[in-house]
């Protein structure tokens, strides 16, 4: 395949168009490249804020914990003055009462509440001691989270640091490309930007044996006669690359 853009050069030697966009290539793959880091550090940046899930949810779970063993003792207090009340309002009962049945009923009533207060005692007991148990665990996930929330934190930082650093480059590289492409005939340019936008990798390869090195399929004897006549601006036939010959 011929492009319609033909230069006389000398034989055997590189076209000066494909030497330039032998640099130029060179220059975009560094700039896809810087473009391609620049648009991962986010999903980077995500990724390390994500080592703090398991730490936060460890946190969650034993903040739960802790929250639903003080509703429990709260409730156990609740269930307590409630039974005190009660002894309290049977002893004011046995002191009026004038009966010996009645007052002997009475101290039943006091002693069964009495029973109850000391198993809801010894059920406070055993959940302020969970209590403490849970708010070690606490203690614990809290700790491991900061340590975790500080690694992240510097994480950030040094990507946030990187961002700026490929912003900075990428810059000065789109200003060099573009020194570069300004010598470069508009036909040519666009033909080379199409190639290097729809191949993904390289617009410019070169012809060893010939074999094409972008598409690695072997070409015919009349694309490497014109690539040693060196006139011509020359493409591969099966994959549409610009090729230059090596020997």
């Amino acid at each position: 395949m011929r492009v319609l853009v033909t230069l006389r050069h000398h034989v055997g030697e590189m076209l000066p168009e494909i030497t330039q966009l032998i640099k130029l290539q060179q220059r975009d793959q560094r700039i896809r490249a810087l473009q391609k880091e620049l648009k991962d550090i986010p999903k980077n940046e995500a990724m390390a804020k994500m080592q703090l899930a398991g730490d936060l949810a460890a946190v969650e779970a034993a903040n739960q914990r802790a929250k639903e063993i003080e509703v429990k003792i709260k409730g156990v207090e609740l269930d307590i003055a409630t039974r005190q009340n009660s002894i309290k309002r049977l002893h004011d009962q046995q002191f009026e009462t004038r009966k010996n049945d009645e007052f002997q009923a009475l101290g039943h009533e006091i002693k069964r509440y009495e029973g109850d207060v000391r198993a809801l005692e010894d059920t406070e007991l055993e959940h302020m001691e969970a209590l403490e148990t849970a708010k070690a665990v606490l203690k614990e996930a809290q700790a491991k989270l900061a340590i975790t929330q500080e690694r992240v934190n510097e994480d950030l930082k040094s990507l946030a640091i990187r961002a700026e650093g490929v912003k900075s480059r990428l810059t000065d590289e789109e200003a060099e490309r573009k020194t570069l492409a300004d010598p470069v005939e508009a036909g040519t340019l666009s033909l080379y930007d199409r190639l290097f936008t729809k191949k993904g990798d390289a617009a410019v390869v070169a012809l060893t044996n010939g074999i094409c090195g972008g598409c690695h399929m072997k070409v015919v004897m009349g694309t490497v006669q014109q690539l040693r006549a060196g006139e011509l601006l020359t493409q591969c036939e099966s994959c549409g690359r610009i090729l230059y010959l090596v020997e």
